[in-house]
């Protein structure tokens, strides 16, 4: 056998793909969430919340608008549409359904092409600016937003969204009491728990007039997928949502004097657009740290000020708030951590590279 043969058996075929990526690309991840977004407009159609609809377009219209405005100021050529409908479609599903277009298109572009020329592009900016835009339609008018129809004395009761579905503000649904029947007859059976009919329209469609609040098991389930298959990290919103969720439980009742230990966790999570903002907002790109200690960092204070700033999940603008917040907080965080890296490369990489060199030149 020749030299050329046995090389030609050796070697491995060439690869057409021989780029190896740590995480996947802004661009995949984007693609991802538009992906995940679509059933929950498709949910929105079905359900015939057409008002809906005409906000969340009128978002999307106002945030395409603003790209277009900061490329002609920067007098670039080509619009990349992708990040703008993505941006356009959480800020609109972040409005209470009720608002009127109009004035969400123009309070949209105001914000968006301020927060373009101040705070940089879609993953180069520190502040999410679909939260900045919630917390200044809800400064201009509080009204717009909706208040959960639960008083003190029902916060304060074992389960308060027990109480939600039971006054009707939870549109039931028909098969709600068949598929409960079932899981009582199956599942809950093994660990003593009945529980009554209305937890799975919550779960399913809560009624709210802010269509991320809605669509929980959307939601949940995208959130699964996401964070399997690596488009999303799951350390923040993992954190975030046990550390939240215990609080509810174990401070809560203390600070409502309501039954020790039994805050209602499921309120918390279901009403105030928790899982959805957990998922599309806390981390936004640009605003969150790199290192798994300033992730764990992030998530625990961003969970105490969701507590302190949503409670029980009673707030309809509340996590928009936390947002704006945490991207404060983590900019100090990754400041931090700069200093860290910089101290590293001055007190093991350099002296390492400097060695190297001795090395050579002996």
């Amino acid at each position: 056998m020749t030299i050329n043969k046995i090389f030609k058996y050796s070697q491995p075929a060439p690869s057409l793909k021989p780029y190896i990526y740590i995480t996947p690309s802004i661009g995949r991840v984007r693609n991802a969430l538009l992906l995940f977004l679509v059933p929950q407009l498709v949910m929105l159609f079905i359900t015939h919340t057409y008002s809906a609809l005409f906000v969340i377009l009128a978002a999307v219209l106002a945030s395409i608008g603003a790209e277009i405005l900061s490329l002609l100021y920067h007098e670039e050529k080509g619009i990349e549409i992708m990040s703008p409908l993505v941006q356009g479609i959480i800020t609109g599903m972040l409005f209470p359904q009720t608002f009127s277009p109009i004035v969400a298109f123009v309070l949209t572009l105001f914000v968006m092409t301020l927060g373009k020329y101040f705070f940089g592009g879609f993953a180069s900016s520190w502040i999410t600016v679909p939260a900045l835009t919630i917390v200044v339609a809800y400064v201009l008018n509080i009204n717009a937003f909706p208040a959960i129809p639960l008083s003190l004395e029902d916060l304060q009761s074992r389960n308060a969204a027990l109480v939600l579905i039971q006054n009707g503000s939870i549109p039931m649904l028909e098969v709600d009491p068949a598929i409960t029947g079932f899981f009582n007859r199956t599942v809950f059976k093994l660990f003593g728990i009945v529980v009554p009919d209305g937890y799975v329209s919550l779960f399913w469609d809560n009624g709210s007039l802010i269509p991320a609040f809605r669509f929980n098991f959307i939601t949940l389930i995208s959130s699964i997928v996401l964070i399997a298959s690596d488009m999303v990290d799951f350390v923040i919103p993992f954190i975030f949502i046990v550390l939240y969720s215990l609080l509810v439980r174990l401070i809560g009742p203390l600070v409502i004097h309501g039954v020790p230990m039994q805050g209602d966790m499921i309120l918390a999570l279901m009403t105030s657009g928790t899982l959805f903002s957990s998922l599309y907002l806390l981390q936004w790109y640009g605003t969150v740290p790199i290192s798994r200690a300033g992730k764990c960092v992030y998530a625990v204070i961003a969970a105490i000020l969701a507590f302190l700033i949503m409670g029980y999940g009673m707030s309809s603008a509340g996590y928009a708030c936390v947002i704006l917040l945490m991207n404060i907080i983590s900019t100090v965080i990754q400041g931090i951590e700069s200093q860290n890296v910089r101290k590293k490369i001055e007190t093991v990489l350099v002296p390492r590279i400097n060695s190297f060199q001795e090395a050579g030149n002996v």
